[in-house]
């Protein structure tokens, strides 16, 4: 048994050789033993020796008596674990099995459902998203969700960062989750609109990119679709691309009042926007201009949708 001061471990096996993160923001970064507990099959990997209580059904395997990290560990990136053996072997050991998108598990099993699964994404760690595996060919991690007017979107700067909602109905994955994802690598965007009269439209991105939070998550894409686009159309009013995110406390769009609190919503507006997923539920006709889930090219600026969702795949 480990007391909670022996800086232990990093993963446990089970009896069914399944495995689970015990403390994921505490991993060790030195491997110094294993406790075993037969009974169970229990195995940790400890990163200290010396704390740990004696207990018949453990048994103790060192790896390392030296109590020093060797200068080998420090090649190991913040990624990996460094594992020094008794014969002072050093190794660093990368967790390489953790899908990082919905398309790498498409890519691994394109026969998995549409749900939610657990992905590691670039300095956040592993997260749960949802993965739509079905619509145009599947791998795609969702961001966006309107379907029912269960949430709300009228958010703070801090909570569009951080992703707000249920991810099975409503919800913002998190400024700050979709600019890592989308820093792995080239992906496309694919926006899917229903209106109450179950009309669908879609429009599609051969790109999409999403700064970081010291670039306002500014937003860059390019297009395809059955609709008229606006992120990048030259002869639309306002389209959204190179904008950066505004919310009602943080604005950053080109006009001088705030399109985020005249809108009721957080968005990449300019002056101000010409769709805007985020809005107020409003459910059709509405003498609200602007301020429902509007996409102005299809329904107008007076229609609210009934659902859209907004996701991204990787192509490269």
């Amino acid at each position: 048994m480990i007391p909670a001061s022996a800086a232990t471990v990093s993963w446990t096996v089970d009896i069914d050789d399944t495995y689970s993160k015990k403390n994921p923001p505490h991993r060790p970064k030195l491997c110094r033993g294993v406790n075993y507990q037969k009974q169970k099959l229990l195995c940790e990997l400890v990163s200290a020796i010396n704390e740990t209580e004696s207990n018949p059904d453990y048994v103790r395997i060192e790896l390392d008596q030296t109590g020093h990290i060797p200068v080998d560990c420090l090649s190991c990136s913040t990624d990996d674990l460094c594992v020094t053996l008794s014969s002072k072997e050093v190794h660093c050991i990368r967790d390489n099995g953790s899908p990082t998108d919905c398309t790498s598990l498409h890519n691994i099993n394109c026969g998995l459902p549409s749900g939610l699964y657990r992905v590691r994404l670039p300095y956040i760690g592993h997260v749960t998203v949802f993965c739509e595996m079905e619509k145009d060919g599947g791998g795609w991690t969702v961001f966006q969700r309107r379907q029912d007017g269960s949430e709300d979107f009228y958010r703070t700067w801090t909570e569009y960062k951080n992703g707000f909602g249920n991810l099975g109905s409503e919800f913002w994955l998190g400024n700050d989750k979709l600019h890592n994802l989308l820093s792995q690598g080239t992906y496309e965007m694919r926006m899917d609109m229903e209106d109450f009269d179950n009309q669908t439209r879609y429009v599609k991105y051969s790109s999409f990119n999403v700064g970081n939070e010291s670039s306002k998550y500014t937003v860059t894409s390019g297009f395809s679709g059955d609709v008229d686009d606006c992120f990048t159309s030259t002869t639309l009013n306002n389209p959204i691309n190179n904008m950066k995110f505004s919310t009602w406390d943080d604005d950053n769009d080109l006009r001088s009042g705030n399109c985020a609190f005249s809108q009721n919503s957080g968005w990449w507006h300019k002056s101000c926007s010409c769709s805007n997923p985020n809005g107020l539920y409003l459910r059709g006709e509405t003498s609200l201009r602007n301020e429902g889930l509007t996409y102005v090219p299809w329904r107008s600026g007076l229609y609210s949708l009934k659902v859209t969702q907004l996701m991204v795949r990787r192509v490269n």
